[in-house]
């Protein structure tokens, strides 16, 4: 499966160092150039885990491409766009609903579009789940996963997304 990875997904991933589960999990990995310029700018960019993405880039070595928007790509965009989307989502969208890659993201308002576009969307959970079923993570690792995540990033799963999440070992 390929996979267009928004900045939320990403920088989360990175701020827990997870990001070599998407290389795992998916046949190829990419983002659009504003998710990076967004991680460049302001407070962010002095921050480890930029780093720990820019090392991922394949033309430094790793997996994630970067997908740069075509003409009809922003043309696209900027029909989708809506008062609560910003550029940078449009752009997402633009880019997995065309080039048909699932759209990984966290943010609800982009997967409501892309789900009423026909784009095939994950959220963090489903990222989550597929990691188990494929072994990519185990019980002991999931918990250390989502303590990570809580502590470097401030993310929350609910208590049924956990239990959802725990519950992938019983089977």
């Amino acid at each position: 499966m390929d996979v267009l990875v928004d900045n939320n997904i990403l920088s989360s991933l990175a701020k827990t160092n997870r990001l070599a589960l998407l290389d795992q999990l998916f046949d190829t990995v990419s983002t659009v150039p504003a998710v990076l310029d967004e991680l460049h700018h302001g407070r962010l960019s002095s921050n480890p885990f930029v780093e720990r993405i820019e090392s991922a880039k394949r033309f430094n070595g790793g997996w994630l491409t970067v997908d740069s928007p075509t003409s009809q790509e922003l043309e696209l965009a900027d029909a989708v766009a809506d008062h609560a989307l910003s550029r940078v989502d449009a752009k997402c969208i633009a880019v997995s609903e065309t080039r048909e890659k699932t759209l990984l993201t966290d943010d609800s308002h982009v997967g409501q579009i892309c789900r009423q576009r026909g784009t095939a969307v994950w959220d963090l959970k489903l990222f989550v789940e597929a990691c188990i079923q494929h072994g990519l993570l185990t019980e002991a690792e999931l918990g250390d996963l989502i303590t990570d995540l809580e502590e470097d990033d401030g993310y929350r799963f609910s208590e049924q997304d956990r239990d959802d999440l725990f519950t992938g070992f019983d089977r």
